[in-house]
């Protein structure tokens, strides 16, 4: 689990509240950056009697250790792991609207990620399962003679 503590807090430095967006309640779709760049722009909006649109947090989300853990558990397992990867890369600054592949090389993040994380998850899963089958097998021959 150390592992996925070094990956979370590496996730808390690189992506902490730059999953925010300007998104419209109605037509359920993210603003472009043309119409709201930034949170105060949506505010701005917001303020002006739009009263669809809201400034918004994804779900999963790298704001702080605990929820930078559920997000990787959410990649480790595959599930929902499309959304944190696609914010991810089209995170910009703090405060900011998100721009479509605007960082590319985050997907290095998530691929190293599942290869070393799930590595040693797995590893740690296995090794568990192999000592406990030898401790079996111990009593086992213990017990018969």
């Amino acid at each position: 689990m150390t592992v996925w503590l070094m990956f979370s807090i590496v996730g808390v430095r690189l992506f902490a509240g730059k999953f925010y967006h300007c998104y419209n309640v109605t037509s359920e779709q993210l603003l472009v950056p043309e119409e709201a760049g930034n949170k105060s722009d949506c505010f701005f909006l917001i303020n002006e009697g739009f009263t669809e649109i809201v400034w918004k947090n994804s779900k999963l989300n790298f704001d702080n250790v605990g929820l930078s853990y559920v997000s990787l558990l959410h990649m480790a397992t595959f599930s929902g792991w499309l959304e944190i990867i696609y914010a991810a890369v089209d995170s910009t600054q703090v405060e900011a609207q998100p721009v479509y592949e605007y960082r590319l090389y985050m997907y290095l993040y998530f691929v190293c990620f599942v290869i070393i994380g799930g590595f040693f998850t797995f590893n740690l899963f296995t090794r568990v399962f192999i000592n406990t089958l030898d401790q079996l097998q111990h009593k086992i021959c213990l017990y018969t003679g």
